[in-house]
């Protein structure tokens, strides 16, 4: 069981809240007038302590730090998670939850890490627009994974290959119990960094992802598709998205489209 520590901030600033993530924190849940982030004691070092301090100061934000008695986080996540569901497609709940028979694909999720899923605006726009794609005997690489739900998917639409990796070990192995959960066989699921990979090309690339890593790894993410491929990213802030538009463009994409949900963008590329 992990242990974890909070740091309250009187702030709900969304560009604040994007430059904590980066750093690694887990989660944020937004109260009324502040924001609380939660992260693994083992990611806590002093270089991350002052990265707090100096992106604080920068948003004229204050914090308090606490350490979090050893609980059962997964309880706490499951009195607080709702499922999201997208228009008749896709609905993503967890197994307490009553399944969803209104849509074309009701996908199981039970995270064994602190605070569940994260960004739901995100995976609600990379779900959305993966409606839009044919994924029959298509490979696909969902890059950083989580709990796999994209790779799930994409395999219920029809994937002939997919590959999901995640830096993080919790993650790569409660991905591959939830693929279990949903009779889903078929996926690569690895803990992995994208460096590592041999030089495999993917259909379509599902990168719901924070905007450092996509922009430090655009090269990489290239030169794993040919042209006509598709890249999906996500993580997306509206005041990143001219340096991310940039940064691909550099490497041989072309915009295809773009959705917007609350701060948040979803970009689908091709490449040329």
């Amino acid at each position: 069981m992990q242990n974890y520590t909070k740091y309250t901030f009187n702030s709900t600033n969304e560009i604040l809240v994007a430059r904590l993530f980066d750093l690694g924190f887990d989660s944020f849940q937004e109260l009324e007038n502040s924001s609380e982030g939660y992260i693994r004691d083992d990611m806590i070092t002093v270089e991350l302590n002052a990265s707090v301090n100096e992106i604080a100061k920068e948003y004229d934000a204050e914090y308090v730090v606490e350490k979090l008695e050893n609980k059962n986080w997964n309880e706490i996540w499951e009195a607080n998670f709702e499922p999201v569901t997208v228009g008749k497609f896709c609905a993503v709940r967890a197994d307490f939850h009553e399944a969803n028979g209104s849509v074309a694909n009701d996908i199981i999720i039970n995270p064994k890490m602190a605070f569940g899923t994260g960004h739901h605006e995100t995976t609600y726009m990379m779900i959305d627009t993966m409606s839009d794609l044919d994924f029959e005997g298509k490979s696909v690489f969902d890059f950083g994974c989580g709990t796999a739900v994209l790779a799930i998917l994409a395999k219920r639409l029809g994937s002939a290959r997919t590959l999901a990796i995640d830096i993080e070990r919790e993650s790569a192995s409660n991905s591959a119990e939830n693929a279990a959960v949903n009779n889903v066989g078929g996926i690569d699921i690895r803990q992995a960094v994208i460096q590592d990979l041999e030089p495999d090309k993917f259909n379509i690339v599902l990168a719901n992802i924070n905007r450092k890593v996509l922009l430090n790894t655009a090269d990489i993410i290239a030169s794993h598709q040919n042209k006509g491929d598709i890249l999906l990213v996500s993580g997306v802030m509206h005041q990143d998205e001219q340096i991310v538009e940039t940064r691909f463009n550099e490497t041989g994409y072309k915009r295809h489209s773009i959705k917007s949900r609350g701060d948040w963008l979803c970009i689908r590329y091709s490449r040329h």
